[in-house]
């Protein structure tokens, strides 16, 4: 597929999903005139309390890149772990795959001197880790935790993951085995007729596994908090959750918080639709009540707003400086070069 087509098919699929999205949200919440005003009920106290849990949860999300990146001895400061943060929202929310996350962390980094190679292996070890222990925490609440799935996810639930379980089975066994990979990629930069792109492509691939084989292979402190930061990660997010549904004056206690919503999160990540829009929303309700109550899609719909959404604006802002700065980089290089 030419790539003008591809972003032809991306845009209109995103563009059906998020109409989908507010008509069942509308439909859910019994208008958007009883959505609001359920949201009202909100007081300024509960909203200070979300939103200080909300700069945690991101925090969070900011923390586990820089473990990763710091296994690698690079080092990524709070202002551009908040620029990047903003990124990775944006961008995981045009695609179900979040697969423009990696190229878009490549474009930021590299300005600033890190090797396309290290950045590519710690993101795509940030979004498997925590891919993991969703799936550890999700499928514990699904088997154990009573949570409930609609009838119609639960008659297709293998095929449905089978994807992320495959792309984690070889990821894993890039980290704990490289060998084979590193080998084959080696055989291809031996090559003499293997030039231009296809060699820059080996040897990039070459450091990129060699990355994810170095963080594996760690006993460093830095490697336990990013698993540590990952689990993290789901409390604070079953908190907020939590909370919403307080305010909202629907009965959630701790016990029932944290299966709920880290059944909803792993949705949030393995749902076939860019950015998990409406799916989530959807889900999440049902998971807070079956009987899908107006209070419960309030709630989930506001979850994924603070929780996602609200970084998509700040992401694309960030994003466009970025490709700006880089470009007036490049011609003022080729400039002082001629």
């Amino acid at each position: 597929m030419r790539i003008d087509a591809r972003a032809a098919f991306w845009a209109v699929f995103f563009v059906a999903t998020v109409a989908a999205a507010a008509w069942a949200i509308g439909h859910f919440s019994g208008g958007y005139a009883r959505f609001f005003a359920l949201a009202a009920r909100i007081g300024p106290e509960q909203w200070i309390a979300l939103g200080a849990a909300t700069l945690v949860f991101y925090a969070l999300d900011y923390a586990r890149l820089y473990t990763l990146l710091a296994l690698l001895g690079v080092r990524v400061g709070p202002a551009l772990g908040a620029r990047l943060t903003c990124v990775t929202y944006f961008v995981s929310s045009l695609t179900p795959t979040a697969e423009l996350n990696v190229p878009a962390m490549i474009l930021m980094l590299r300005s600033r001197g890190v090797p396309a190679s290290k950045t590519a292996a710690a993101t795509l070890v940030k979004a498997i880790y925590m891919t993991v222990w969703l799936c550890v925490f999700g499928f514990a609440a699904i088997f154990v935790g009573g949570v409930g799935l609609p009838p119609a996810v639960a008659a297709n639930l293998l095929p449905l993951i089978a994807p992320a379980a495959i792309i984690v089975a070889v990821f894993f066994y890039m980290m704990f085995a490289p060998r084979r990979v590193l080998e084959l990629t080696d055989g291809w930069l031996a090559r003499p007729a293997l030039a231009g792109w296809r060699r820059s492509l080996a040897a990039g691939v070459n450091r990129c596994v060699a990355a994810i084989a170095e963080i594996g292979a760690s006993r460093r402190l830095w490697h336990l908090a990013s698993h540590a930061s990952c689990i993290a990660f789901i409390l604070v997010y079953a908190l907020i959750g939590a909370m919403l549904c307080s305010a909202l004056g629907i009965a959630m206690a701790p016990a029932r918080a944290l299966p709920v919503f880290s059944a909803s999160l792993l949705v949030a990540y393995l749902a076939p639709v860019p950015g998990s829009i409406g799916v989530s929303e959807v889900l999440t309700s049902y998971f807070i009540d079956p009987a899908m109550t107006e209070e419960g899609m309030v709630a989930a719909t506001l979850l994924r707003f603070i929780c996602s959404y609200v970084l998509v604006a700040p992401g694309a802002i960030v994003l466009a400086d970025e490709i700006r700065a880089v470009g007036w980089r490049a011609l003022r290089d080729r400039s002082e070069s001629a």
